[in-house]
């Protein structure tokens, strides 16, 4: 492709400049999707919401951004590249100017879903030119790179400014940082691009709406029925029974209307590549088990109490592990040096040691310096993972099938990440309940260690100057806290262990796979040879 159809000409033979140009306007871009993620107590308390409400924003945000992305091509190339953008751009900071008014937790839910569809338009947009300034053998490897690792970064780099600001002066601000980076962008924009048209219009029309609609609104009833499914207690409340009904109805009605459209979003024979089907497994895999890091940020929030910089450290060393990992897994796809079973078994050994890791040396007084080899794993076996699998992913994908692949790998990431949130917090309730009944069997008059313990807490009250009676009722209420506490903290020491197993089993199934297979196709062979 020409790459003097979209910039001005004193950029655009300056490829790192412009990558700069390019990559910066993607970071402002998808900041807005993680904004929420290190501060969503403060919009709960804000909006007197819970936070199963701002996880469902979050992934209405991230559908909303999967909706758009196959469109947002044909936009790109349908209207002038300079002025589109910048429509885009004055849009959503209008659209964070009404953030600011709300004080509806459902017009919040809402305006995620607008802020997901900018976000989609700007950010696939931006990735769509970053592929015009590569080698088409670097594509894949650096694109996703860039891509899935602004991402991961968006929440530490949203984090930081963010912790400041809620300690500093009023939530909301961080809606003034965020339309500062739209304003910075509409001034790159301005300046890089050409006025006037220079590439051929593709026409809108032939656009499947009613498909996408259809599959915007069954992944929002998955993601309603993942989120608020587990603390409903699933099919006995009606409204997460009527929502799977509504579920099931609408992927029968999209995989009906593609399998009869010519125009499919999603072209079915993709599925025929049994390596392309491996990949997403893999990829789910990935995806949830990496999320045992939430239970050391949870860890983080409700043992230590830690102050919210020492949270954003301890994300930017997960980041820093990350950032790394995917530079030297990218670096190894280009050159073909290493099969996938390597970097499979390199991530996933990471990760298994993540697990173990936290399994052995989570107690209630960790230290930030106890943390940081772990999370640094974590961060590089995400790192070491994603890259080489999505590779695999769409190396198997024939070109005719257009962004079927990324699509269905998106799909996979959204399933599997809201999965992995379900069961997670089903595991964690019925692993505390498990616990808390075995602790709450000793908390009687019989047990000399619970009565040791008890009168030791009283006479410590006591000695603060309580009296007897408000002794024995704060000495019962800190036992009960401690209970809790430590019943948490064995919950997520069996997850840390369950999670290893598992870690443990596809790394021998990896190392393993290629004998077998030549086992299995040794017969052939010898068949061949006579």
């Amino acid at each position: 492709m020409d790459k003097n159809i979209y910039f001005k000409d004193w950029i655009h033979n300056w490829d790192w400049g412009m990558r700069a140009a390019l990559f910066l306007i993607l970071m402002f871009s998808i900041l807005q999707f993680s904004l929420f993620s290190l501060t969503q107590n403060y919009v709960v308390s804000y909006f007197g919401a819970q936070p199963e409400d701002v996880t469902f924003s979050i992934q209405v945000t991230y559908i909303s951004l999967l909706f758009f992305l196959p469109i947002q091509i044909r936009f790109l190339n349908y209207f002038n590249t300079r002025k589109y953008l910048i429509t885009v751009l004055l849009c959503g900071i209008i659209l964070n100017l009404v953030f600011m008014k709300t004080t509806d937790i459902h017009v919040f839910i809402l305006l995620r879903f607008l802020q997901g569809i900018i976000i989609s338009l700007m950010a696939g947009a931006m990735l769509t030119l970053i592929f015009t300034r590569l080698h088409d053998q670097k594509k894949q490897a650096v694109g996703y790179s860039v891509f899935y690792g602004t991402l991961l970064g968006s929440s530490v780099v949203a984090g930081a400014p963010s912790a400041w600001v809620i300690d500093n002066m009023d939530w909301r601000m961080i809606y003034y940082i965020v339309i500062v980076m739209q304003v910075i962008s509409i001034v790159i924009v301005f300046f890089i691009f050409t006025k006037e048209r220079q590439h051929r219009q593709v026409p809108l029309y032939q656009i499947d709406w009613k498909a996408y609609v259809v599959m915007a609104s069954g992944m929002l009833c998955v993601a309603y029925f993942m989120v608020y499914g587990p603390k409903q207690y699933w099919f006995q409340d009606k409204s997460i029974t009527y929502c799977f009904m509504l579920m099931v109805f609408l992927l029968f009605m999209f995989v009906y209307r593609q399998v009869k459209s010519k125009r499919p979003i999603i072209h079915f024979s993709i599925f025929k590549s049994k390596k392309f089907i491996t990949g997403l497994f893999l990829l789910a895999f990935f995806y949830g088990l990496k999320d045992t890091i939430n239970l050391v940020y949870s860890y983080i929030s409700t043992v230590t109490q830690w102050a919210n910089y020492q949270y954003i450290e301890l994300a930017l060393v997960n980041i820093s592990g990350m950032a790394l990992a995917m530079y030297a897994a990218s670096q190894l796809v280009m050159r073909k040096k290493h099969s996938i079973h390597f970097f499979l078994v390199t991530g996933f050994g990471f990760m298994l040691a993540f697990n173990l890791w936290m399994y052995f040396i989570i107690s209630t007084d960790l230290a930030f310096s106890d943390l940081v080899i772990p999370i640094f794993l974590q961060g590089a076996a995400s790192g070491m993972l994603f890259v080489p699998i999505a590779t695999y992913i769409l190396s198997h994908v024939p070109v005719n099938t257009g962004l079927s692949g990324s699509l269905v790998a998106g799909h996979v990431r959204f399933f599997t990440t809201l999965n992995s949130f379900a069961g997670y917090y089903t595991l964690q309730l019925f692993y505390n309940q498990h616990y808390k009944e075995q602790f709450l069997a000793h908390l009687t008059p019989y047990d000399m260690a619970y009565t040791n313990a008890n009168n030791a807490t009283v006479q410590a009250f006591i000695s603060k100057g309580y009296n007897a009676q408000d002794a024995t009722i704060a000495a019962r209420a800190s036992i009960i806290k401690q209970v809790g506490i430590q019943s948490q903290l064995l919950t997520s020491q069996t997850i840390f262990l369950i999670v290893a197993a598992v870690l443990a089993t596809i790394i021998a199934v990896v190392l393993i796979a290629p004998f077998v297979k030549r086992v299995l196709n040794w017969p052939k062979l010898a068949f061949k040879t006579h």
